[in-house]
């Protein structure tokens, strides 16, 4: 499957196509939207769907000119968006970037730009994917839950597993339109903190050490293109490797196992190791001197 045969129905919906009339017309009377025209359905053009290996939710684009890139939380602007700061940070910490890496912040993520990301199967979609320039929430309930539902359906009817990381209420309000093969980590939005809220925090939620350690065993399969790793299966290992590493997410990862979600432990760990760090790497925003092909059929 390829997401222009999951699409395609989504987008000949009576309310679909009233929003493409809109656009259409908000443009042509001078107003700002964003992202760029080209740039709406670029999360599906860079991340195949037999790729997407975890889903982050955004709400809808920046809304401020030059900074929305069609990819949630990411920036084509030179100033970090401030949730971006705080993922950023989260990363450097919780994948204790400095010393595996020998980077500092500012070498590790010299751009806003998540699009290495997509190449290890991060699907980065908003919700809303679209935007009133200094309007934000403006094309709320115009019709982008009906391509969202889409999107959600075609992933629950996958054999693969994936990872969603719902992060703040909004994102988490999708939660019951997951299927149970795929796993669900919440966590406060990265906003949260920055607006005061201390009791709700993103900084310390460990989702990246979770996706780089736990998704790539995930019923034996190379999720990640892992080459040459072999597994053995031991449940109550698996648990207390989880209890022991991810005190944050353990309750959440325990259950799947649980439900009888199997989780392997990788045998030749000079191999998982190799792809540990070059995971970790991989989170770099540092540019990767490849072509983007923005007429992908995906």
């Amino acid at each position: 499957m390829i997401w222009k045969e999951i699409l395609a129905p989504a987008m000949e919906h009576p309310k679909m196509i009233e929003l493409k009339k809109f656009l259409k017309n908000e443009r042509e009377k001078g107003k700002n939207i964003y992202p760029p025209a080209k740039d709406i359905f670029r999360a599906f053009n860079l991340t195949p769907f037999d790729r997407v290996r975890v889903v982050i939710l955004g709400q809808d684009p920046y809304h401020q000119n030059g900074v929305a890139d069609g990819l949630c939380f990411s920036s084509r602007g030179r100033k970090t968006p401030a949730s971006l700061r705080v993922i950023f940070k989260e990363i450097f910490k919780d994948l204790n970037i400095q010393y595996f890496h020998e980077q500092n912040y500012e070498e590790f993520f010299p751009t806003n730009s998540l699009e290495n990301w997509t190449k290890q199967g991060f699907l980065l979609i908003n919700t809303i994917l679209t935007v009133e320039e200094g309007k934000p929430g403006s094309h709320k309930d115009l019709g982008w839950e009906v391509l969202i539902q889409s999107v959600l359906d075609g992933l629950n009817k996958r054999e693969e597993p994936a990872i969603f990381l719902l992060w703040g209420r909004y994102a988490q309000s999708y939660r019951e339109r997951i299927s149970k093969q795929h796993i669900v980590l919440p966590a406060p939005h990265p906003a949260a903190e920055l607006q005061g809220n201390h009791t709700e925090t993103f900084s310390g939620c460990g989702h990246f050490s979770a996706v780089r350690d736990i998704i790539p065993t995930l019923t034996g399969q190379n999720l990640f293109e892992v080459a040459n790793l072999d597994y053995c299966f031991d449940k109550e290992k698996a648990k207390r490797i989880i209890k022991d590493n991810y005190p944050q997410i353990a309750d959440d990862v325990c259950k799947y196992i649980d439900n009888d979600l199997i989780i392997n432990i990788p045998v030749n760990k000079a191999e998982y190791w190799n792809y540990i760090r070059n995971f970790e790497q991989s989170l770099s925003t540092k540019p990767i001197k490849n072509e983007e092909t923005e007429d992908s059929e995906n």
